[in-house]
């Protein structure tokens, strides 16, 4: 699943001073990358007027009252002396994994043995404790049989996990059969790619 584009935002102000001497907070918004490199785009608005920030690095900022400023890209030293403490507390990216099943069957392919020790390495090196597994098919069979079947790998990837030491309260298990195929095609197409269990790490 993407993630929307992150929009940083700095308060500056002399919260300290006189009020007379006081100089308007300025509010500086900057547009960031998501954890897969796409830029989305923001805009700034206020009763004085707007700014769209559509790059990366991109920032506006406004002065008190006044309308958002002309936009201009920040340096990689700006962006990390203003944020880096901010960036620096960002949860890592979620470890995602495709383990793959033979047909009509939830006996996992022999690739995807070894992807499983992975995932329990992924979960014991986060220490996680938001741990999904959805199960999916092809389109091939009946929609009942289907459902059963995604829920069957489903649960046998779960109890792997478990008997790995995986405490049970830290699995989410979900199935949707046929539907959310990784790869659309029509009924009855044996797609391999689409009989899968996806197991995400947070």
């Amino acid at each position: 699943m993407k993630q929307g584009p992150a929009l940083l935002f700095l308060l500056l102000g002399l919260a300290c001073a006189p009020p007379r001497t006081a100089a308007p907070p300025r509010n500086t918004f900057v547009l960031m990358p998501d954890r897969d490199g796409h830029v989305g785009s923001a805009t700034v608005t206020n009763a004085q007027g707007s700014a769209t920030l559509d790059q990366a690095g991109q920032s506006v900022t406004v002065a008190g009252l006044g309308a958002p400023g002309q936009p201009r890209i920040l340096t990689p030293t700006e962006i990390e002396t203003a944020f880096g403490a901010a960036l620096a507390a960002e949860p890592p990216k979620s470890f995602e994994c495709r383990l793959q099943f033979r047909t009509g069957s939830s006996d996992l392919e022999p690739g995807a043995v070894a992807a499983l020790a992975e995932v329990v390495n992924e979960i014991r090196r986060r220490d996680s404790r938001d741990i999904s597994v959805t199960g999916h098919t092809d389109t091939t069979g009946d929609p009942d049989l289907n459902m059963r079947l995604s829920l069957d790998r489903a649960r046998k990837v779960r109890d792997f996990l478990l008997l790995s030491g995986v405490p049970p309260e830290y699995v989410n298990v979900a199935y949707h059969g046929k539907g959310n195929p990784l790869v659309p095609t029509g009924d009855n197409v044996d797609e391999p790619r689409n009989r899968r269990v996806e197991v995400t790490v947070r």
